[in-house]
């Protein structure tokens, strides 16, 4: 990751001139309007197109697991920013959001490396321009825009372990109709580690292995006794098999200065699945007319996904202090989930179609309006209003689901009292269909305390609103596990009433400063946030209940302080160091909060010890963490090598790198990480 330096050291021309410089980028992801990194009120991380190209990545989530800032579970399907939650983080995509699954898992390996231009990354609420689900934070994925010649592009093929993916990017400009088109493809095998599982049947409420159920003559607990062994050893996958395909493109057309309008399109085609260890899984005998379960069996879970985006929007400037922007975006996804098992013969079923279970067909609709007018009164007065509506319609075999409406409106001011000092401040409206009404207020300041130092505070308030899934779920899981929402009734399972979900809420206080000279720069900010009425998965397991639901039942703190450094050691060699400490707390029980990294660090290295030639080197160390269960986590380190032959061949980079070059192994509960995974590729231009 490199937000200030002009794509990398190495790679400017400035370099080989022993003149490297700090550049300040202009980004639009915090006030919606474009500003330079250093006027931000909070703190936006940039992750430019050098760096996403030269990360041998195939996909978001391998990017985002190279930065200093953002903690990648092993797993690749879940992010955290600043400890917060993966749901309190909202994935933008040129500004829209990305719709897709309630759980909001799997996102990051669906999006390709290939398409994306840079990565503005928001850190702290931002609810006042987003609404619900940026609490934590807002991950803005920038695509690549057409070039101004008639045509151009580039290819890009990686292989390696366990992997390959191929991506093509074209886009050109003809007259005034500039267009876009891209593709991708990705496959890659699960990571597997041999598991054992001691398989236990339930029978008179007690957890007993197979050998020990008792029963005489024809007693299904007989025939489980039989058919069953007390233990099986399987190759466990830790990551999925995974295959993707995307394809998309893009028209706009500039009518003249003040009007230019676009349309795009996007399709995903993903097929998933993997073997692992379910918790709990139905078996084809009953015993009383209930179904005997058994527990910590084999399962294999497919997963068939689709997803279709179209938008269209324009741009229109009457004069040069107004502007209005429009975007009308539809998105449909389709998932088919199933879980089979191999032991369907031991456990009764007639055929491995039989034993499917933790059923889930679903088709998602999204329609998105929103507007924004920007008006610049003069250069120290700027006002942004803005609206927005969206409908979601769904039909799942997994969920209750009540149509849902979206509805808010936002106005920011930006202020300049005097050549030093930056405000920006603003409020928002927000309501649903389920009667949920918000208001969220943002200010934030800048101050230019010297030329090369500025100074930053602010404070915002955020919120998130229970999703689908919280509300109306109603299906069993992959791990075996009745997951009800809350407004759902099921007597069968011991829930009885409804629950009033509430959205959560937060607020946000940051202070810091940057400073830089002309080959480095030194960010620091430290942060606290509140959330009240903290949405948990709660299990409910005693007096005849046997289900998974969601409730408010906690308020939690999380207290934090972070740093990057850049510096340009020489004419060809570039470090970046990265440190986050956070506290996060469970205000409530007085416990410390699951899942959250106390410590977070970084190192990256490149060196070009000729011209064209580029070796880098990342390390990243996640620290303790506590278990949801209690238990402690211990850390651990990464270390991933690349090396880059610019120009081998005319318009053709090579490139060869190992990811976890040094086998580290992460704790069990994690989910491992593979080791030694190396890779090679090219990429050619035109």
């Amino acid at each position: 990751m490199q937000r200030y330096f002009i794509g990398s050291l190495i790679a400017s021309v400035a370099l080989y001139a022993n003149e490297v410089h700090f550049l300040d980028e202009i980004v639009t992801i915090g006030t919606k309007s474009e500003k330079s990194v250093s006027e931000q009120t909070t703190h936006v991380e940039v992750i430019n197109s050098e760096e996403i190209e030269n990360s041998g990545a195939s996909n978001l989530s391998e990017v985002l697991n190279a930065t200093p800032f953002v903690y990648v579970a092993p797993s690749g399907k879940t992010i955290s920013i600043r400890g917060m939650g993966h749901s309190d983080t909202l994935l933008l995509i040129d500004g829209k959001r990305v719709n897709g699954e309630f759980a909001k898992t799997y996102e990051l390996e669906r999006i390709p490396a290939g398409m994306i231009e840079r990565i503005e990354v928001l850190k702290g609420s931002s609810s006042l321009l987003y609404g619900s689900d940026a609490m934590g934070g807002v991950i803005n994925i920038i695509t690549k825009k057409p070039s101004n010649e008639d045509v151009s592009g580039n290819v890009q093929v990686i292989g390696g372990k366990d992997k390959e993916s191929v991506d093509t990017f074209v886009s050109g400009r003809i007259n005034k109709l500039s267009y876009t088109f891209y593709a991708n493809y990705l496959n890659r095998d699960a990571y597997s580690k041999s598991k054992s599982t001691d398989v236990k049947v339930m029978q008179g409420g007690v957890e007993k292995s197979p050998s020990t159920l008792t029963g005489v003559g024809a007693s299904p607990f007989v025939t489980l006794r039989n058919n069953l062994s007390n233990s099986y050893t399987i190759s466990n996958d830790y990551t999925d098999n995974l295959e993707t395909k995307n394809v998309g493109g893009s028209l706009a057309y500039d009518f003249g200065d003040f009007f230019s309008a676009y349309i795009e399109a996007s399709y995903l085609k993903e097929k998933k699945d993997g073997l692992y260890v379910s918790e709990s899984y139905a078996t084809n005998y009953k015993n009383a007319g209930n179904t005997i379960m058994a527990k910590y069996i084999p399962a294999h879970q497919y997963d068939d996904n689709e997803r279709f985006n179209i938008a269209t929007g324009f741009d229109y400037h009457p004069s040069e202090t107004l502007k209005l922007t429009y975007n009308l975006a539809y998105s449909r996804y389709e998932k088919d989930r199933k879980v089979y098992t191999p032991l369907w013969s031991e456990l009764g079923y007639a055929s491995k179609e039989a034993s499917k279970s933790s059923l889930n067909v679903s088709t998602l609709e999204y329609l998105t309006n929103d507007a924004q007018l920007t008006w610049t009164l003069d250069q120290n007065n700027r006002i942004i209003t803005g609206a927005e509506h969206r409908i979601h319609d769904a039909t799942s075999t997994a969920y209750n689901v009540d149509d849902r409406t979206y509805t808010g409106a936002f106005v920011q001011h930006e202020y300049t009292p005097f050549e030093k000092l930056h405000f920006v401040y603003g409020v928002r409206y927000d309501r649903t269909s389920t009667h949920e009404e918000e208001t969220s207020l943002s200010v934030g300041a800048t101050y230019d305390l010297l030329e090369c130092l500025k100074l930053r505070a602010s404070y915002a308030q955020g919120f998130r609103s229970p999703d689908d899934r919280e509300l109306y779920v109603n299906q069993t899981n992959p791990n075996g596990r009745k997951m009800l929402g809350a407004t759902v009734i099921d007597t069968s399972a011991g829930k009885s009433s409804q629950y009033d979900l509430k959205s959560e809420t937060s607020e946000t206080f940051e202070i810091g400063f940057l400073t830089h000279g002309d080959s480095w720069m030194f960010d620091v900010a430290a942060f606290t946030t509140t959330i009240d009425d903290r949405i948990s998965q709660v299990s409910y397991t005693t007096g005849g209940s046997n289900y998974n639901t969601f409730e408010n039942i906690s308020d939690s703190e999380i207290k934090g302080v972070e740093a990057t450094f850049d510096v340009g050691l020489h004419e060809n060699v570039w470090l970046q160091l990265g440190y986050t400490y956070q506290d996060a707390q469970n205000k409530t029980e007085h416990t410390k909060l699951s899942d959250v990294p106390k410590r977070i660090a970084s190192l990256s290295l490149r060196y070009t010890p000729i011209k064209n030639l580029e070796f880098r080197s990342t390390t990243k160390y996640i620290g303790e963490q506590e278990g949801i269960d209690g238990e402690d986590v211990g850390g651990f380190s990464v270390t991933n090598v690349k090396v880059i032959a610019r120009e081998l061949f005319k318009n053709t980079d090579v490139f060869a790198g190992v990811d976890n070059v040094f086998e580290k192994r992460t704790p069990d509960y994690l989910g491992l990480l593979p080791e030694f995974a190396y890779y090679v590729g090219f990429n050619y231009k035109f």
